[in-house]
């Protein structure tokens, strides 16, 4: 294994002996001709998590075998985190753009000084196909790391970088996630809990609070805004991959949301009781919009609906439409976009930023 970030290491581990630290290490994934690596630490030092003092995930992918690595937490890439402690933390690869024959892996971890308990990656489509597989990462310190390829991911394309980010998770712990939402054909859903939660498991959900836009009284949408956690009783819209279970884990900050007209539902909620017309998430003919709910069955826990005064009409659908940030807006006029498809999803390419279609910045 190569060494070449151990100097930088041993710096974090002198000044970190000092703190109330539990896990210290570096993961590296190195192929032939490549080393990436993410740094971690978790402690009560880190507590209350500050995504500030972490450093996020910057793709650097300009030539065709370079790689990628970083972890995911309440919402964020890092290839540097800090946090309280590591449960259900996904590990992100992103492949090289070289031929399918180069495309083999390995995993190895260096530890820090302050580094007392045992850390765990598991495999989740380990080659060969079967169970998960979960290494100790104290046992891959030395020559022998974890190896593994792309024969059982079905998004890898040749030429393309790939993310593999629903594969390998540190410290796996099912039970440790405390509710899920599956979302329709659509990859769509909505969503609200009795605690403050944040997606964490697999990545690319993505929540939103929403607010009725009425401009145009006859082509009314709501337009929803992304938000990295839910506070209790919040009534959110998700959106991921299509028919997907995704689930979060209990969040340590959740700002009340502001300007949000979603209502959660924490318990059944008889729609005689909701004087509004009441407006859920539906998918018809292929398209997830709002529409006008005129049952009498209760709204399930879990669920939230958007309530629009009587006074303002009843119109059958609403259209629903993700803000575009402001430094798409500022760019688009100056800097040429050109798309590209990644994973199996297209994204477009404004400078050194990335986007996808529906506004969001991702890198």
């Amino acid at each position: 294994m190569k060494k070449i970030f151990a100097l930088a290491l041993a710096l974090v581990s002198t000044i970190s002996m000092f703190a109330a630290i539990n896990s210290q290490f570096t993961l590296y994934l190195e192929t032939d001709t490549k080393e990436v690596y993410a740094e971690m630490a978790a402690g009560n030092s880190y507590s209350p998590f500050n995504a500030a003092s972490c450093a996020s995930y910057a793709a650097e992918l300009g030539n065709a075998s370079n790689i990628g690595l970083y972890v995911q937490y309440q919402g964020g890439n890092y290839m540097a985190l800090y946090a309280p402690e590591f449960v259900n933390v996904p590990v992100v690869v992103v492949t090289s753009r070289e031929a399918a024959a180069k495309q083999n892996y390995e995993f190895f971890v260096e530890f820090g000084a302050s580094h007392v308990e045992d850390v765990y990656l598991t495999d989740l489509r380990p080659d060969g196909g079967g169970a998960p597989v979960t290494i100790n990462l104290n046992t891959i310190t030395g020559v022998d790391g974890y190896s593994f390829t792309l024969q059982n991911e079905a998004n890898y394309v040749e030429g393309e970088n790939c993310v593999i980010a629903d594969r390998f998770v540190l410290n796996y712990n099912p039970a440790a996630f405390v509710t899920s939402v599956t979302t329709n054909a659509d990859g769509w859903a909505s969503f609200a809990y009795t605690a403050d939660v944040a997606p964490a498991y697999p990545a690319g959900l993505t929540a939103y609070k929403g607010a009725l836009n009425t401009t145009d009284p006859d082509n009314m949408v709501v337009d929803l805004t992304e938000v990295t956690a839910i506070p209790a009783g919040a009534g959110v819209f998700v959106h991921g991959a299509a028919n997907t279970t995704y689930y979060f884990s209990a969040a340590a900050s959740a700002p009340a949301l502001t300007d949000n007209q979603i209502v959660g539902c924490t318990i059944a909620t008889d729609p005689a009781d909701i004087t509004d017309a009441i407006y859920t998430l539906r998918n018809v003919g292929g398209t997830t919009a709002l529409y006008q709910y005129v049952g009498t069955e209760a709204i399930p826990a879990g669920k939230a609906y958007l309530p629009i005064a009587i006074s303002a009409g009843a119109p059958a659908r609403i259209a629903i439409r993700v803000a575009q940030p402001t430094d798409v807006r500022e760019v688009e006029a100056t800097v040429k976009a050109e798309k590209f498809m990644e994973d199996g999803k297209i994204y477009i390419r404004r400078g050194d930023n990335i986007y996808n279609l529906q506004g969001q910045k991702v890198n």
